[in-house]
Formats: C-alpha cells, sequence, structure tokens
C-alpha cells in the first residue's frame, strides 16, 4: 500500500472521516447508486451491478437502511422491472 498497517488506515479513516474503511466505500457505492437512480433511465438491476452488489436483495436492503426509503422509490416507474422510459 503506502507504507501504512492495515489497522493505522483504519485508524487514520476513524479520525478524519469519522468511519471505517468499509463503511466509507459502503457510502461512496451508495451514494452513487442514489446518482443513477434519479439521473440515468438504467433498471434497478443494471444499477446494483454498476455499484458493486451481487445480490439485488442486498442492495435494496442497504439502501433502504442507509437513505430510509426503498431503491424502487427513487427510480422512475417503469424501470423496477428491467424496462427502459
Amino acid at each position: 500500500m503506502v507504507g501504512v498497517s492495515t489497522r493505522q488506515l483504519e485508524r487514520l479513516f476513524a479520525r478524519y472521516l469519522g468511519s471505517s474503511p468499509n463503511k466509507y466505500y459502503l457510502g461512496l457505492r451508495l451514494e452513487k447508486a442514489r446518482n443513477l437512480l434519479s439521473q440515468t433511465t438504467l433498471s434497478l438491476m443494471e444499477i446494483c451491478v454498476l455499484c458493486g452488489f451481487k445480490a439485488p436483495s442486498h442492495f435494496s436492503k442497504t439502501y433502504r437502511k442507509a437513505f430510509g426509503v426503498p431503491p424502487s422509490r427513487d427510480l422512475g416507474g417503469s424501470n423496477l422491472l428491467g424496462l427502459r422510459k
């Protein structure tokens, strides 16, 4: 890496970002998903895969926990089933 141990990197993340590296990265992925949901006509499944989630159920559960609404709420109508607008 950059001459820093894994534990030291975790401490630095906690100190400066208030989060673990894994949680920070998950937050980045969820923000990307939120942007794609609102700004594209990609299907929920496409967004799930693009943001690194292997299971749509895990993506939906994680998204709901982070934002308080299911991803389908932020997705425009017919995209839920993978159809284009």
